[in-house]
């Protein structure tokens, strides 16, 4: 299992960190008040990671920002997403606006697939909203391939105890995981 990962992506980029999530990090999870409506979520994740479930990365700076984050299943009830043997799914990727479009993403996702490569994985795959053309770009940079389509419905309870129902329709991705030395 990887601690951290330490790369060098410029020299405006030297130090930063991808760690697990740590239950003292959930507030920053919510990156102010944009994800605070996750607060539930987050907690019932972090507690999944407990019983290994579901990973949790986040990208920090030196300084202690938190610049990126994402979240993977091991095990879900749809054995074609995640089924805890051979494939994995990432349900949740974000890098902060201002750190977009520098390699960070790119580096994050070689970061999961390497990690889910050593502990055996042989696919991930995820979502992708269809109004999210920025996205979909960089997965298929990174050699996903379109599967299928997803109604993408799904709820939350947010922090104030509501019940949420979101319409994301979706594109389902996926990828064969090769071990990589690189970030080409």
């Amino acid at each position: 299992m990887i601690d951290s990962f330490h790369v060098e992506l410029t020299t405006d980029f030297s130090n930063l960190v991808i760690r697990p999530v740590e239950k003292a990090d959930l507030p920053t999870l919510e990156w102010g008040q944009k994800y605070i409506k996750y607060r539930r979520m987050f907690a019932r994740l972090y507690n999944s990671t407990q019983s290994g479930d579901t990973l949790m990365w986040l990208i920090q700076v030196p300084q202690g920002e938190l610049i990126g984050q994402t979240f993977v299943m091991l095990r879900s009830s749809d054995h074609s997403a995640a089924n805890g043997d051979s494939r994995a799914y990432l349900f949740a990727f974000r890098v902060k606006p201002h750190w977009r479009n520098r390699g960070i993403g790119s580096w994050l996702m070689h970061f999961v697939e390497n990690d889910l490569y050593r502990r055996g994985f042989k696919y991930l795959t995820l979502n992708v909203a269809k109004d999210n053309p920025d996205a979909l770009r960089l997965y298929i940079r990174l050699g996903y391939k379109i599967t299928g389509s997803r109604p993408g419905i799904w709820s939350y309870v947010d922090h104030k105890g509501h019940v949420h129902t979101v319409k994301e329709p979706a594109w389902r991705m996926e990828k064969r995981l090769p071990l990589h030395t690189s970030l080409d």
